[in-house]
C-alpha cells in the first residue's frame, strides 16, 4: 500500500505537556516462553473458585517477565493484567491446557468450580513451533491474535490489557449487528493501512480514522449488516452502540443519520485497536490526552497519535533475518536478533548465563554450566553446537578452553541422586533400576528407597550402609563384601597388641619424586600463549593468574621446548635459574 497524504503527521514535541506517551516495555514473545517453560517444570494448579492462577505462581512469574513492573503490581494489586493475558495466549495457542468448563457442586451452586485444575503441557506442539523460523513463528502468532480477542469479546465492549479506554456498555450486544461482525476482517485490514506509514513519525488519530471514513467507511460494519431479528433492523447499523454519562447507562443511540455516527462508533473502535492488538505486539507506540475527559462515555478522540516502527514493517513485509550469533574471546555470546530468539536462547542458556537481554543479548559461557551439560548429555559437542549456530569458527582461545574443560569433563561422572548396590549376580528384577553396572555384583542404582521396598518384597534383606566422606564405614561381620569389614570377635586389647606389633616390624617402603617446574613471567600475553600452547600439546598444566606463573612436570619438557620454540617467531626468549 502507498502511503497516504491524508495521514497528518503530528507535532509530538509541542504537544508534549498535553500528551502522554505509551510503548509497551513488554516482550510478548519472551513472556509468552518463560510462561511455559515455568508450567513445564511444576505442577501449577489453579483456583478452585475462579480458576485463574494463583498468588504464589503469580508472583514467580512476575520475576520471569521481561519487565519487573509485573512484581510491583502483583504484590500491590494481587493480579496482573499482563501475566493473565500470557496466560490466555499459551492455551489459545495450545500450548497448554487446563479445565475451562468446571463442574457444578450441589443444587444451589450458580458458578462452576474448578476441583484439582492442574496445568498439562503439549511439549511436543510446544517445540515444534519453537523450532519454526522467527518469522513463521511470528505469522502464526499474529494470524492467532487476529482472530481472538483475548481480552474478551471484541475491543467495543473491553479494555486491552494495556490500554486505558473503556468500552461500550453490552447491553443488547447479544442481538444487532454485533453477534455476526467477522473482528479479524477490520483488524487485518487496519494492519494492512498502517503499512502506510513512515517509521518514526507520528500520525494524527484523527486523521486516520477521517481516511477511513472517506475511503473505506464499511470497514468495520457491512453496509448492509446481518440481523438476526427483524426488529433489530429498525435500531439500524449502530443500533448496539449507546453513549451515556456513566459506564452502563444508554441515554444516547448513536444513529446513522448523526453527521459523526461514524467518529463515534468506527472512529471509537480504531483507538481502542491501536492500544490492542499493534501495542501488545510492540508494533506501534501511542499517545493519549492528559487533559481530564468529561463528555459522554465511552471515551472519544483521547488516543490522538501513533507512530509505527521498523519491526512493524519488517514482520509484515516478512522481512526478519534469523538471529546472528557471535562467539567473542572473552566468552561472551552475542545474539542480535529483532524479535526474541527463543530457539537459539534455550540453547544457550544452558551453557552460559545471561548478561543483558535486548535487541543484542548478551551471554556469558561458564565452566559449570558446561560441565553439567556434558554430564547429562553424552552426545553432547560444545565446539560443534557453538559453532553451527554462530556459523563460524571459534576464536582459538575459547576453543582451546572449552578442549580443557570437556577434558576435565571426561574424567568423572557425577550421579546425583543415586547409590552403589553390592550383592549377588542375579539380584531379582532390579535391571529397571540400574544406571550403569560396574561389575557382575556391583552397580549404580537410582530410587534406593523403592528399590529397598522391592527387595523386601522379594523376602531379601538389604543393608543401608552410608559412607563418612573421610573413609568407607566398615560393614558388619558376615556381610559378603569387596569393602572392610568390623571384626565384632576381636577385642580392643587384642587390637594394641597387634597393633604394637605392626608398630615394631619395619617394612620395606618406596617413595616417588615428582618434579614440578615452575615459569614465571613477565606478562599475562606471553604466559597466556605459553599455556595455551601447552594445553594443544595436551600438557597437564596449572596456572596461577595472580603470580603469573605456570607450573608443569619435568616429564614433560621436550613439549615445553617445543612450545617456547614456536614463540621464538615473536619473542626473544632466555630461561634462567632462581637462585
Amino acid at each position: 500500500m502507498q502511503p497516504d497524504p491524508n495521514l497528518t503527521p503530528a507535532n509530538i514535541n509541542k504537544l508534549s505537556n498535553e500528551l502522554s506517551v505509551v510503548s509497551n516495555q513488554f516482550d510478548l514473545r519472551h513472556d509468552l516462553h518463560a510462561y511455559v517453560e515455568y508450567v513445564q517444570d511444576r505442577d501449577v494448579k489453579r483456583l478452585h473458585r475462579s480458576n485463574e492462577l494463583n498468588k504464589s505462581d503469580l508472583k514467580r512469574l512476575a520475576k520471569l517477565m521481561s519487565d519487573s513492573s509485573a512484581i510491583e503490581f502483583v504484590e500491590s494489586y494481587g493480579f496482573s493484567n499482563w501475566i493473565n493475558y500470557i496466560d490466555k495466549l499459551a492455551y489459545v495457542f495450545k500450548f497448554v491446557n487446563y479445565d475451562t468448563e468446571g463442574i457444578y457442586v450441589g443444587y444451589t451452586s450458580s458458578e462452576p468450580s474448578f476441583p484439582d485444575n492442574y496445568i498439562d503441557i503439549d511439549a511436543e506442539k510446544y517445540m515444534k513451533f519453537i523450532y519454526l523460523p522467527l518469522i513463521e513463528q511470528e505469522k502464526k502468532l499474529l494470524v492467532l491474535l487476529e482472530n481472538h480477542y483475548l481480552d474478551g469479546d471484541n475491543e467495543f465492549y473491553v479494555k486491552s490489557s494495556l490500554g486505558r479506554l473503556s468500552g461500550f456498555s453490552t447491553w443488547g450486544s447479544s442481538t444487532g449487528i454485533i453477534p455476526d461482525l467477522d473482528f479479524a476482517r477490520p483488524r487485518r485490514f487496519l494492519l494492512e493501512v498502517l503499512q502506510s506509514c513512515t517509521p518514526g513519525v507520528w500520525y494524527t488519530t484523527s486523521s486516520l480514522i477521517q481516511y477511513l471514513k472517506e475511503h473505506h467507511p464499511y470497514f468495520l460494519i457491512p453496509k448492509k449488516p446481518k440481523y438476526r431479528y427483524k426488529q433489530d433492523v429498525k435500531s439500524g447499523r449502530y443500533g448496539n452502540f449507546h453513549e451515556g454519562k456513566s459506564t452502563w447507562s444508554r441515554e444516547v443511540q448513536v444513529s446513522e443519520s448523526d453527521a459523526d455516527a461514524f467518529e463515534r462508533v468506527e472512529g471509537r473502535y480504531v483507538e481502542r485497536f491501536l492500544e490492542g492488538l499493534p501495542l501488545i505486539l510492540g508494533y506501534i507506540e501511542v499517545a493519549y490526552s492528559k487533559t481530564e475527559y468529561k463528555g459522554y462515555l465511552p471515551g472519544i478522540n483521547q488516543l490522538q497519535a501513533f507512530r509505527v516502527n521498523d519491526k512493524f514493517l519488517h514482520v509484515m513485509s516478512g522481512d526478519i533475518t534469523e538471529p546472528k550469533v557471535t562467539v567473542q574471546p572473552n566468552f561472551e555470546v552475542h545474539v542480535e536478533s529483532e524479535l526474541y530468539p527463543v530457539r537459539i536462547l534455550t540453547q544457550l542458556v544452558k551453557l552460559a548465563d545471561i548478561v543483558t537481554k535486548d535487541k543484542t543479548s548478551i551471554l556469558k559461557l561458564r565452566k559449570k554450566k558446561v560441565l553439567t551439560q556434558l554430564s547429562e548429555r553424552e552426545d553432547l559437542d560444545v565446539i560443534k553446537l557453538l559453532e553451527d549456530i554462530s556459523h563460524q569458527k571459534l576464536p582459538e582461545n575459547v576453543r582451546i578452553e572449552l578442549e580443557e574443560w570437556i577434558g576435565a569433563s571426561e574424567a568423572f561422572t557425577l550421579y546425583e541422586k543415586a547409590v552403589l548396590l553390592e550383592g549377588d549376580k542375579d539380584m531379582p528384577d532390579i535391571n529397571q533400576f540400574t544406571i550403569e553396572r560396574i561389575s557382575p555384583t556391583m552397580r549404580i542404582v537410582h530410587s534406593p528407597d523403592s528399590l529397598f521396598t522391592h527387595l523386601e518384597q522379594k523376602e531379601l534383606i538389604p543393608l543401608h550402609i552410608k559412607h563418612r566422606s573421610s573413609a568407607l564405614t566398615p560393614l558388619p561381620d558376615g556381610a559378603r563384601t569387596v569393602f572392610p569389614r568390623r571384626d565384632l570377635s576381636v577385642s580392643k586389647a587384642d587390637k594394641k597388641a597387634k597393633a604394637k606389633t605392626r608398630a615394631k616390624a619395619k617394612k620395606p617402603v618406596t617413595i616417588k619424586r615428582e618434579i614440578q617446574i615452575t615459569f614465571h613471567f613477565p606478562a599475562k600475553e606471553l604466559m597466556e600463549e605459553f599455556r595455551n600452547g601447552l594445553v594443544a600439546a595436551r600438557c597437564p598444566v596449572a596456572a596461577d593468574w595472580s603470580k603469573l606463573t605456570v607450573s608443569f612436570d619435568k616429564r614433560y619438557e621436550s613439549e615445553v621446548k617445543n612450545v617456547s620454540k614456536a614463540l621464538k617467531q615473536d619473542y626473544t626468549i632466555k630461561i634462567e635459574d632462581i637462585a
